[in-house]
C-alpha cells in the first residue's frame, strides 16, 4: 500500500515539475510591420501563439485591405503611383527558445542593438551624402560634380519614396486593423517621433 502511494506521489511531482519546465521556456522573436521595420521581444508560447493567431488574420484580410487602401489612394493622391514595392505583410521569426529568461534577455539586447546601429549607419550614410560638395577639376582629371549630384538625388528621390510609403502604410495599417479585427502594429519613427528625436539631439 505504501509503495503505492509513493509511485503515485513520485508520478504528480514528475508531471508538475514537466509542467513548470514547459510554462519557463521563452522565445526571442523578430516582428514586422507592414513597411519591414523591426521589433525585438521575448513572449512565452501563449503570447506566440497570440501573435500567430493575429498574423494569420491579418494574412487573411490583407489582400482585399490593399486593394481598398490603393482605391483610397489613387483618389486622395492623384498622379503619385502607390508604392507597392516598400509596403509588405508582417511576418514573425523566432530567433531563439531557452528556458533562461537572462539568455533570452541576452539575445533580445544584442538585436535590438544591431537593428539600432544599422539604421543609425544607414541614416549617417545619407546625411554624409547630402552634404558632400564636389571638388574642383585640376587638369587632367574630370570634376567628381555630376557624380555627387547623382547621388544626392538618389538620396532625395530615396527619401520621397519613404515619405510617400509611410503614408500608404498609415492608410492600409487602419483598414487592415479594421478588416482583421485588431490593432495592427507599426514599429517605425512616425514624423513627430522624428522631430522629437531631432529636437532631443540638438539640446
Amino acid at each position: 500500500m505504501n509503495l503505492s502511494k509513493t509511485r503515485i506521489l513520485t508520478s504528480i511531482l514528475l508531471l508538475c515539475s514537466t509542467t513548470k519546465l514547459w510554462a519557463e521556456f521563452v522565445s526571442v522573436i523578430e516582428l514586422t510591420d507592414l513597411r519591414g521595420n523591426t521589433s525585438y521581444q521575448i513572449c512565452t508560447d501563449e503570447e506566440k501563439k497570440k501573435l500567430d493567431l493575429e498574423l494569420r488574420a491579418e494574412a487573411k484580410a490583407y489582400s482585399k485591405s490593399l486593394e481598398l487602401t490603393k482605391t483610397q489612394w489613387n483618389t486622395m493622391h492623384k498622379g503619385t503611383a502607390f508604392p507597392s514595392s516598400r509596403i509588405k505583410q508582417r511576418t514573425m521569426r523566432v530567433i531563439t527558445t531557452t528556458s533562461k529568461r537572462e539568455e533570452a534577455e541576452a539575445v533580445l539586447s544584442k538585436r535590438e542593438t544591431q537593428e539600432a546601429r544599422s539604421i543609425s549607419n544607414n541614416k549617417a550614410d545619407e546625411e554624409r551624402i547630402l552634404k558632400m560638395k564636389p571638388t574642383r577639376a585640376r587638369r587632367g582629371r574630370s570634376s567628381n560634380s555630376s557624380s555627387i549630384k547623382q547621388q544626392q538625388q538618389d538620396v532625395k528621390e530615396d527619401r520621397e519614396r519613404d515619405s510617400n510609403a509611410d503614408k500608404a502604410e498609415e492608410l492600409l495599417r487602419k483598414n487592415l486593423s479594421s478588416a482583421a479585427g485588431h490593432e495592427v502594429p507599426f514599429f517605425g519613427l512616425t514624423p513627430i517621433k522624428q522631430a522629437q528625436k531631432a529636437a532631443a539631439k540638438k539640446k
